[in-house]
């Protein structure tokens, strides 16, 4: 009886992570390295992580970054980070999620006659969103999010040309789409302690 007895666990979680393949197993801490692609799409090359904090608790940290200088009258420079909090109905890892995320940005941008750039304190804001992740197998997933919020920036625009002249000082009030993600993800399982 003893014998059967210890059977019966290990046959048993074995049929479970079969079941639930290509899902995690559920002994282990989830851990995401992702990438997004609507952000490569407008020529942003970024980078985030995500892990597990909670038994439906994760945080992530997106980093983006755009260097590109096209011209001497077009450029782009952009660095901006926005952590998210996200609340998991399954788990961290596998399917519907809601997050709040905050954004912090800095920029120069320079657009024909105009060059715009932050006043020494970066964009800022914050938001909420939702997001599906659908694994693809035990490792790899996609990722879809939308969110909406808040952000505030202070900037000045400066005439486009060498040593140009500062115009003013503005400040812009954005309510809108705040993060849009389509990504690939790469799901580790951290063994727990």
């Amino acid at each position: 009886v003893a014998s059967s007895a210890s059977v019966t666990p290990s046959s048993s979680t074995a049929s479970t992570s079969t079941a639930t393949s290509p899902s995690l197993p559920a002994n282990g801490r989830y851990l995401g390295v992702k990438t997004n692609l609507a952000a490569w799409a407008g020529t942003i090359m970024n980078v985030a992580a995500e892990v597990q904090v909670g038994k439906h608790l994760s945080v992530e940290l997106p980093i983006l970054w755009c260097p590109w200088h096209i011209s001497g009258k077009h450029a782009v420079k952009t660095f901006t980070i926005q952590p998210e909090g996200r609340w998991w109905l399954s788990r961290p890892g596998e399917g519907h999620f809601f997050g709040v995320h905050a954004h912090m940005g800095w920029y120069s941008v320079k657009w024909k006659r105009d060059r715009y750039q932050d006043t020494g304190r970066p964009l800022l804001g914050a938001g909420i969103s939702y997001g599906y992740l659908l694994p693809f197998n035990a490792h790899w997933a996609g990722e879809f999010t939308l969110g909406a919020g808040y952000a505030n920036t202070r900037y000045d625009p400066y005439y486009n040309i060498d040593n140009g002249a500062r115009i003013d000082t503005r400040t812009k009030n954005y309510w809108g789409i705040t993060r849009v993600g389509i990504s690939v993800v790469y799901r580790f399982n951290l063994k727990k302690q």
